[in-house]
């Protein structure tokens, strides 16, 4: 990587990135036919549909500051074999943006966050270039939980591959952290933002009082 070339973007906080905050995991099984009407969004085509995964985020400890993020976690085709990848993804401050897509290829754009918390429930507006959107999410009453570790997975779930621009990124983050079930999630008013996930068949999906993440550096390809 060329680290001359990236202080000249404003790149100043430079890999393995220590990443600690609360989050939200959205399971979802989505369908050819979803796959079709979303397809701006960048999700890969399925003759049969897959599980996705929907990120909610609060990084309350990052290199760059606190931030927030909503992404699309797509995972591998192994029939075609190919990794997972991030297609979509909003977040909260512009120094994540920069460093996001020069440093793991991330097509991260912005987005304004704004969190209110009741009890068990807990609602997330999203505002992007003048749309506003709403998830709402609803923690189990069970304070039951259990321990997950970036090693109990497969490995192909957690490489991670990217373009952007004229490069090709790979690297695979390292997770822990303690997840319970949720109750329920909502989407409201996805408009253009976001696909509508409230069309999708929600499977188990979880909610991280708190984690820890490593983004290593990325192995980076010109086309």
């Amino acid at each position: 990587m060329n680290v001359h070339r990236l202080q000249e973007k404003n790149i100043h906080q430079f890999p393995p990135w220590h990443l600690q905050g609360e989050g939200f995991i959205l399971n979802y099984w989505i369908t050819p036919h979803f796959i079709r009407e979303s397809r701006n969004f960048g999700i890969a085509p399925s003759p049969l549909g897959r599980v996705v995964q929907v990120m909610l985020v609060h990084y309350h400890h990052s290199p760059v500051g606190p931030y927030d993020e909503l992404l699309i976690m797509d995972h591998p085709l192994i029939s075609r074999r190919r990794l997972s990848t991030i297609p979509k993804i909003y977040v909260s401050t512009h120094e994540s943006i920069v460093h996001g897509q020069h440093l793991w290829g991330i097509p991260k754009e912005y987005a304004e966050f704004e969190w209110q918390e009741q009890g068990q429930e807990v609602i997330c507006r999203i505002t992007h270039q003048g749309q506003n959107m709403t998830v709402l999410l609803k923690k189990s009453k069970s304070s039951r939980s259990f321990y997950l570790n970036s090693y109990h997975l497969p490995t192909s779930m957690l490489k991670i591959r990217q373009t952007w621009k004229s490069s090709h990124y790979q690297f695979s983050p390292q997770f822990r952290g303690y997840l319970s079930k949720l109750a329920q999630v909502e989407w409201q008013n996805t408009q253009s933002i976001f696909p509508d996930f409230s069309r999708a068949k929600y499977i188990q999906s979880f909610y991280v009082p708190k984690f820890n993440l490593i983004f290593p550096e990325a192995k980076v390809h010109k086309k």
